[in-house]
């Protein structure tokens, strides 16, 4: 049971991240999937893209309601990250968990940077 609401409440993190700065997946959910349920990698990886779609589908039609979605980006968007998502997870058996992790880590980093510099 202690396994369900920790699940829940790393899914209300990744949402909340998700509905207030566009992250979650990656960068809040994955890391406590691997810490804190024990998850492999790989299986983290894969379980938080399953839950970021019903997850990004919510908060996409609220952001939507308000009037702050450029749709035709959107679309074009999707169609690449459809494509990128094919790719990454043929690919993702192949890479040791480590290097997804350290993957990971540096590009949370370079992004956390670049943005910071960027108030």
């Amino acid at each position: 049971m202690e396994k369900k609401i920790k699940a829940i409440l790393i899914g209300l993190l990744g949402g909340l991240a998700g509905g207030l700065v566009g992250i979650g997946g990656g960068i809040i959910m994955v890391p406590l999937m691997l810490y804190y349920l024990g998850f492999s990698q790989h299986a983290a990886n894969a379980t938080s893209l399953a839950a970021i779609v019903p997850i990004s589908v919510i908060g996409a039609s609220i952001y939507g309601f308000y009037g702050n979605m450029e749709l035709t980006l959107a679309g074009l968007f999707a169609i690449g990250g459809i494509a990128g998502a094919y790719l990454g997870s043929a690919l993702m058996p192949h890479v040791k968990p480590k290097i997804l992790q350290r993957m990971l880590a540096i590009v949370v980093i370079a992004a956390s940077i670049r943005m910071g510099f960027d108030l």
